[in-house]
């Protein structure tokens, strides 16, 4: 279980909130999200100390442990806040003083719109380079022809931001998109990180959890009673 093997699932649950937030106002795929979170921490936060001597137990993740950890946490905490008045209005903060920061001369919008353009690009080129060399024709049974629109869609469909370099079809695209889409992701990853490490941010989430259990505390009390009548 990765709470034995170090603090990765303990910080990544204490952090919901927070990786929440960003994830549902930036967009950012939620592998890569967690991922710049957890190289964010220091070494004595994630890891374990051994008992008996100086150092760490030297347990490593299996590969998209801490995706899976945080896909659930996500689900449990948007099942939950999503629909709260509380969640919305920090969101609505959250966008505006702190996805409009620029912290190296561009704001989050910016860099998105740069990020979608080239992706866009490589996406058409890949979509266009299948078609032409797997286009219906009249043989093609009906479950072909599923087959290989299942697999066009793969091309054609919405991604978040960055999960489109875990896709097969992403080497198929020439050198230079694929170092664009590359390029612009590293100046999402280097945006993601500074509110990752903006401290007042850290004191509003709190300042959030606290309204939401007011918000959920007042939710029961405010629930009508059914009085049950004695014949």
């Amino acid at each position: 279980m990765i709470k034995k093997k170090n603090n990765t699932y303990r910080l990544i649950k204490k952090n919901i909130a927070k990786l929440s937030l960003i994830h549902q106002t930036t967009g950012v795929s939620p592998n890569r999200l967690v991922s710049l979170f957890l190289k964010n921490l220091s070494l004595d936060d994630v890891a374990l100390h051994k008992k008996t001597k100086d150092g760490y137990w030297n347990w490593a993740l299996a590969d998209k442990t801490a995706y899976k950890y945080f896909k659930r946490e996500l689900a449990i905490y948007l099942k939950k806040n999503i629909a709260s008045s509380s969640f919305n209005t920090m969101q609505e903060h959250f966008k505006a003083n702190y996805l409009t920061k620029e912290y190296f001369g561009e704001n989050y919008a910016s860099l998105s719109n740069n990020y979608f353009a080239q992706e866009e690009p490589l996406k058409n080129f890949v979509r266009e380079g299948f078609i032409a060399i797997y286009p219906i024709t009249p043989e093609m049974s009906q479950k072909e022809i599923a087959i290989r629109n299942q697999k066009l869609g793969k091309i054609s469909v919405k991604h978040w931001i960055g999960d489109i370099i875990n896709y097969d079809y992403f080497n198929q695209a020439p050198g230079f998109m694929m170092k664009n889409v590359q390029q612009a992701l590293q100046c999402i990853d280097l945006y993601i990180l500074n509110i990752l490490n903006e401290k007042q941010l850290d004191h509003e989430i709190m300042k959030l959890s606290t309204n939401q259990k007011l918000e959920a505390k007042f939710d029961a009390t405010e629930a009508p009673k059914i009085k049950i009548h004695k014949i």
